[in-house]
């Protein structure tokens, strides 16, 4: 059996007859692995894919788009992929790597940290690299752990002075835990896309797909519940799972499925007055707790402003899908800590973060 010889620093390495050399990164899906004795390399994995399931939202649009404008640039684009977990991010991503294998780009999955990753990167061909949860394996050097900051080491690499082209993509959970030199940055990451949460419209749509046996009535159940409560995609597939029979029944799923809303949502809080006034604001919220502790809220506008308390038992989840808080229910004063001369009309909150508020069909 013949050998190859590697010699590279001035050492030569044995290797078996099955050591292939290539000019160019050969096309497949690669997760970058780090050894102290042997440093970084690349080691073929599985390649990211869709399959059959149905991707719901405009995902295909933008992935046209990001492959389109890399098309036209001729340096690295950055693609920044922000939301919630659960909320479609890691599908998006599939579809981004399963196109680049299409247009013949190897993609390479970056999971770990060490020294020295930023230069190894850089040595690559033109390929897709993917960070997926960039700011949990990278620290931003912010929080009470005081770690040290470890996102900014990518900045040149991503400001596309290499004379190689990439793209960029990275997911992330919480924007607030990226670094600024990154964040609402265009020249380093062209687009920062945003993943929100099913509205009413989206929930009918996928329940009606996975759960093609569940009563219309109680579909429209589900539609109106997340008005109420932010629901994610894998909410939503539990959920079909439970629905998919004429005689299940949503308020019973919901009880038993763990989806509890233990966290709070930001709301959208109008109080509106008979003369066509209206004071809002956003305000977080968990309106499901059912104790006596009371919320306030402070409502400001140029001629009048409200500072109301309320006790979430005490909201109204109308049939319809709506959120209101009895004005009777309340306590209120005006900004010189007397009561208003009027009350508002109407106290009602919309839930903040879906991709859409419309209710209509």
């Amino acid at each position: 059996m013949s050998s190859t010889y590697i010699e590279t620093g001035g050492q030569v390495r044995v290797y078996d007859s099955a050591v292939k050399a290539h000019d160019r990164l050969p096309l497949g899906t690669y997760r970058v692995r780090f050894s102290s004795k042997e440093g970084f390399s690349l080691v073929r994995t599985a390649d990211l894919a869709v399959g059959a399931e149905k991707v719901y939202g405009q995902r295909e649009a933008k992935v046209d788009k990001i492959f389109r404008t890399y098309a036209r640039l001729d340096r690295n684009l950055g693609v920044m992929l922000s939301g919630n977990k659960g909320q479609g991010k890691s599908m998006f991503l599939r579809m981004v790597a399963e196109r680049a294998i299409a247009q013949g780009l190897p993609v390479v999955l970056v999971t770990e940290d060490a020294d020295g990753i930023v230069d190894f990167l850089d040595t690559l061909d033109e390929c897709l690299v993917i960070f997926d949860e960039f700011e949990k394996v990278f620290a931003s050097g912010r929080g009470h752990l005081a770690e040290p900051n470890r996102q900014n080491q990518f900045l040149t690499l991503f400001d596309g002075m290499s004379s190689v082209r990439r793209i960029y993509c990275v997911t992330v959970n919480d924007v607030q835990d990226v670094s600024h030199y990154i964040v609402n940055r265009p020249g380093r990451f062209h687009y920062h896309m945003r993943f929100d949460y099913p509205g009413p419209d989206e929930v009918r749509e996928y329940l009606a797909d996975q759960a093609p046996h569940a009563a219309a009535s109680e579909v429209e159940n589900a539609a109106l519940f997340s008005r109420r409560v932010n629901l994610t995609y894998d909410h939503l597939r539990a959920i079909a799972f439970e629905m998919n029979h004429p005689e299940a029944k949503f308020s019973e799923i919901v009880e038993d499925l763990n989806i509890k809303a233990i966290e709070p949502s930001t709301y959208r809080v109008e109080a509106k007055y008979l003369d066509g006034t209206v004071l809002a604001d956003e305000s977080v919220l968990n309106l499901h707790e059912r104790s006596d502790v009371q919320r306030t809220i402070e409502l400001r506008g140029t001629q009048r402003a409200l500072f109301f308390s309320f006790a979430p038992r005490d909201v109204v989840f109308e049939d319809d899908g709506s959120i209101s808080i009895p004005v009777h229910t309340i306590d209120a004063m005006d900004e010189d800590e007397e009561l208003p001369d009027e009350l508002p009309a109407r106290i009602t909150l919309t839930l903040v973060g879906q991709t859409s508020y419309s209710f209509d069909r």
